[in-house]
């Protein structure tokens, strides 16, 4: 799953193959690639909640994040 909030994007992806219970978010700055925050979570909802919180934190200005196509 990718949320994008320019100039900033967060990935939720599984921590590692084998361990298919834990998640990871991501949140990147789009343009240099260098990670911003990085949270692990149980549960994919959490990972999700969690990007959703910190972009909000990031970027105040109101804009709000969009879904990319086809991102689960």
């Amino acid at each position: 799953m990718r949320i994008v909030q320019s100039p900033y994007q967060a990935r939720i992806v599984p921590q590692s193959a084998g361990a298919a219970n834990l998640w990871r978010c991501v949140i990147e700055q789009e343009d240099s690639r260098e990670v911003v925050v990085l949270h692990e979570t149980a549960r994919k909802e959490d990972a999700r909640c969690m990007a959703l919180l910190e972009l909000a934190r990031l970027e105040p200005t109101g804009t709000g994040p969009r879904w990319s196509p086809g991102s689960e």
